[in-house]
């Protein structure tokens, strides 16, 4: 790989709720900016030790799978900073947010979580793209997939929705032990109704209004959104 001149390439956060359209949305990005892609959890060990912690319940050990995931990002942090030096753009599912995400619904406050995390410490992503939908349309979407984790059931999932929108109304707000996710743009598209290609077109034009990623969306095949679809913080 051929480093870059000393800038940082942009880094795409797609998040949010398990089942509504996350990896879809990261794969059509990544081809259509021709980015690197990755998904956090990143290290190998995550699963394994989910299942083990609490044996495999969610609300069954929250200390450990705090630690698990706190350990995971700080690792998989050194890489992302490796690839940002390196590649023209990055696109990931799943970033520095579902950590407090994941807490909340735990029972975790977000400065509990940050007590791990140490946020301000970590890459900082360029936009990011938070994606919701019905929870119980999101489970019936992941219900039948042989690899879901531990957290993928309809109860959790329902709290999970609201924690996502609640998180990203808290950085909006803005709070103060969010502050290093403030400057980010950001979008929340509820993704319901919506056709993959509706998803995409949103998430397009949202780019295109990102001054780090304007460059990248403008003149790479992005076309207008049919329609209104989400709201966003730009």
């Amino acid at each position: 790989m051929r480093e870059r001149n000393g800038q940082a390439a942009p880094w795409i956060v797609v998040t949010g709720l398990d089942g509504s359209g996350k990896s879809g949305l990261v794969e059509t990005l990544a081809d259509a900016l021709g980015a690197h892609r990755f998904r956090l959890p990143r290290e190998g060990f995550v699963k394994r030790a989910l299942w083990r912690s609490g044996q495999g319940r969610p609300m069954g050990d929250v200390q450990t799978d705090r630690l698990i995931f706190a350990l995971d990002a700080r690792l998989s942090n050194y890489e992302i900073r490796q690839w940002r030096r390196h590649h023209r753009c990055l696109v990931s599912q799943r970033g520095w947010t579902d950590n407090f995400v994941f807490g909340a619904v735990q029972g975790v406050s977000y400065e509990d979580t940050d007590r791990l995390l140490h946020v301000a410490e970590l890459e900082r992503p360029s936009a990011w793209i938070h994606l919701v939908a019905d929870p119980d349309v999101a489970f019936e979407r992941i219900r039948h997939d042989p690899d879901r984790d531990k957290y993928e059931t309809r109860r959790f999932m329902r709290r999970q929705y609201e924690e996502t929108v609640r998180l990203y109304e808290a950085i909006q707000a803005p709070t103060p032990v969010l502050a290093p996710l403030h400057d980010a743009p950001a979008i929340l598209i509820d993704t319901t109704a919506l056709s993959p290609d509706d998803v995409a077109h949103a998430a397009g034009a949202f780019l295109a209004r990102v001054d780090d990623c304007a460059a990248l969306a403008g003149g790479e095949g992005w076309t207008a959104p049919r329609r209104e679809v989400a709201s966003a913080r730009a």
